[in-house]
């Protein structure tokens, strides 16, 4: 057995990686597509319906997504500044209730496509 470095680097480890950045890759480009899409196509409203489905299997989200988007309802027509504040917030609170749900759909689907 030889001792040279080329024996002891680890080829497995390094393909492991190589494997987990082009999955990372993989993730990073479909969220861009998302962000750049109309929304209008079939593949982006199934997206939707399966974060909605997801908020709408729990029941603390879907109260929060709920009351918040009564609150941006009521603040649609937003005149002085703190409406226009309290419209932003209900907004922010929705679009950080649906990031980590987007996230993690498009994550296991990549995931499920690099082990199919």
């Amino acid at each position: 057995m030889s001792t040279s470095p080329a024996n002891m680097h680890d080829w497995r480890e390094e393909r492991e990686s190589a494997r987990d950045a082009e999955i990372k890759q993989a993730i990073a480009e479909r969220i861009r597509d998302l962000d750049q899409s109309s929304g209008h196509s079939e593949d982006a409203q199934e997206f939707m319906g399966d974060v909605l489905s997801a908020i709408a299997d729990s029941g603390i989200l879907i109260e929060t997504f709920h009351c918040y988007l009564f609150k941006l309802w009521q603040t649609r027509n937003a005149q002085d500044e703190e409406d226009k504040k309290k419209m932003a917030r209900a907004a922010q609170v929705i679009a950080n209730l649906l990031a980590p749900i987007m996230r993690d759909i498009v994550s296991s689907d990549i995931h499920k496509e690099f082990d199919a």
